[in-house]
């Protein structure tokens, strides 16, 4: 009996132990089940995340971004700690102009990594809306973190934005040395590329933006970019090559979707090459398809419906006037020199016209082969100061000449006393104080940009222009307008010589008008022509000054 009472301890002892064993081989197996689903499902997980991640690099070079964007979000849903899915993601959306979800996106990741990825992309986001300063202060924080970690892609990129900042402040030559950089980096890019040849080409470097243009072309074997053979284009159009011009516009315009915002102007520019080149039958071929393929009849009524509307207010104004005239049955007796006509006025300034446009024809042809040299780039700044320069000094001889034949003296009639040249000096500041805040902040519309001169790159025919300017003054003002208001009356004379002055100038309209009313003010005040003219001298000295000795002010022109 003691005996087996010793003996049950030890079975019991043993049940226990064999249970006991049972249990862990369970634990243990339950364990390694668990461990072996969470890894299938971790490893699937990871491996669906870098899946669309892949895929999402695939479309992105490829150009599909609305795909790339989705395979992008499918990647960060799967694994939310991948960072280079949602990088990879805001970068899209910034490629997209998505900016409010890529700059939240942004702002969440900027501060998870060392990289300097997102404040490359949020520098991006806040150039492309303005925001200059943000821009520079992202800029230098990722500066500060490629130095760290450097990364050629992100260099280059870097290096583009900081030349995009530098072009904005006016220092051309430090932008074109990033662009440069950003080139160096990434010499696959076609996009630093082009802004390095378009700034050369707005500066009017023309052989270094062709050869830059040419050797991406040369280096990547990409012949089909329509945005790089649409500027190279205009390149070959403004250095006379009327041949390559067409046929790099013809590529342009062949490799662009229907959709593409630049088809339309591409085929405008196409039409006038054509007619440059005498082939009148291309041009309007060009021209029917522009106007099939996009909008050229309201783009045609922008251009021309303000100068119509300044016209038809310049003919109310006579019709207005002439209705107040009643008739003269009395003969009137004159004593001394006869007061020149509004019909003299209208006939010099008719002949004067028609002999400017025949001088930039001729010119045209003879210096660039090319009918249309006025309307092409870089050429037509030059062929536009010519026709200025040619009508000033036709309305001036011409004036002369018809005051001298009334009988007056030309110099003592149009100048006048000419005691006050600081009223000139005050008027022409003011107007280009006028001048600077126009260019630099009016919207960018199409009859409200461009200027009548360019004065970013001064010629002898540019300084031809600036010269006789301000002679003319004695034409549009001190010979215009008593003329005008012995017919009409003061006032009417005043807006008719405003009106004729934005007529002629025609660019941008709404300035010149507010120059030419302004200067008319300014004669009808004490009828002498030097307080006109010196203001216009002023105003075109402000000018060229501002632009040799500030970026800024030149880059107003480009």
């Amino acid at each position: 009996m003691n005996a087996t009472l010793q003996r049950r301890p030890l079975h019991t002892f043993l049940s226990l132990a064999s249970l006991s064993k049972a249990k862990n081989k369970i634990l243990i197996s339950l364990s390694i089940l668990i461990f072996s689903l969470f890894s299938a499902t971790w490893a699937q997980t990871n491996f669906n995340a870098n899946t669309y991640y892949q895929q999402c690099l695939r479309f992105e070079a490829g150009g599909d971004l609305e795909t790339a964007r989705q395979s992008c979000l499918n990647a960060t849903l799967a694994d939310p700690e991948l960072l280079d899915a949602a990088l990879a993601l805001a970068r899209i959306e910034v490629a997209l102009g998505d900016f409010g979800s890529a700059e939240a996106r942004l702002q969440r990741l900027k501060d998870s990594s060392p990289r300097a990825d997102a404040y490359v992309l949020l520098a991006d986001i806040a150039l492309s809306e303005g925001r200059f300063i943000e821009a520079e202060s992202f800029l230098d924080e990722s500066s500060r973190r490629l130095a760290q970690q450097f990364d050629t892609v992100l260099a280059g990129r870097q290096n583009y934005l900081e030349g995009q900042l530098a072009e904005r402040r006016g220092d051309y030559v430090s932008a074109l040395e990033r662009y440069q950089q950003a080139i160096a980096a990434n010499s696959l890019e076609v996009r630093y590329r082009l802004v390095d040849a378009s700034l050369r080409f707005e500066l009017g470097d023309l052989e270094a933006a062709k050869a830059e243009l040419e050797a991406y072309q040369s280096f990547s074997g990409i012949q089909d970019d329509p945005q790089l053979l649409s500027l190279l284009g205009h390149i070959n159009w403004a250095m006379s090559d009327l041949t390559a011009a067409s046929r790099n516009l013809e590529a342009a315009v062949t490799t662009r979707s229907s959709r593409d915002p630049g088809l339309e102007q591409d085929l405008r520019d196409l039409a006038l090459v054509y007619y440059g080149q005498g082939s009148l039958r291309s041009g309007g071929i060009a021209l029917r398809e522009a106007q099939r393929r996009g909008d050229l009849l309201p783009y045609l009524l922008a251009l021309s419906l303000p100068w119509l509307l300044v016209l038809l207010a310049l003919l109310a104004l006579h019709l207005i006037g002439e209705s107040r005239i009643g008739n003269v049955t009395s003969l009137e007796v004159i004593e001394g020199p006869e007061r020149w006509t509004v019909g003299q006025v209208y006939g010099i300034l008719f002949f004067s016209v028609i002999t400017a446009l025949v001088a930039a024809l001729a010119y045209s042809y003879l210096r660039f082969q090319n009918y249309l040299a006025i309307a092409t780039p870089i050429q037509g700044s030059e062929v536009r100061a010519l026709f200025l320069a040619v009508l000033m000094l036709m309305l001036l001889i011409l004036t002369f000449r018809r005051v001298q034949a009334n009988g007056w003296r030309p110099l003592e009639t149009l100048l006048g006393s000419a005691d006050n040249p600081l009223v000139g000096l005050g008027v022409g500041i003011v107007l280009l104080a006028v001048v600077l805040v126009y260019l630099a902040f009016v919207p960018d519309l199409v009859w409200l940009r461009g200027f009548y001169l360019d004065f970013s790159r001064l010629s002898p025919l540019l300084i031809a222009a600036i010269v006789t300017l301000p002679l003319a003054e004695l034409y549009f003002r001190a010979f215009a307008i008593p003329a005008l208001a012995k017919r009409y009356d003061q006032s009417s004379a005043v807006l008719m010589s405003g009106a004729l002055y934005a007529l002629v100038l025609a660019s941008p309209l709404l300035l010149v008008l507010t120059i030419g009313l302004s200067l008319s003010q300014s004669f009808s005040r004490k009828q002498e022509g030097f307080t006109p003219m010196v203001a216009q001298l002023t105003l075109h000295l402000g000018l060229i000054l501002g632009v040799a000795f500030n970026g800024w002010v030149r880059g107003l022109f480009l």
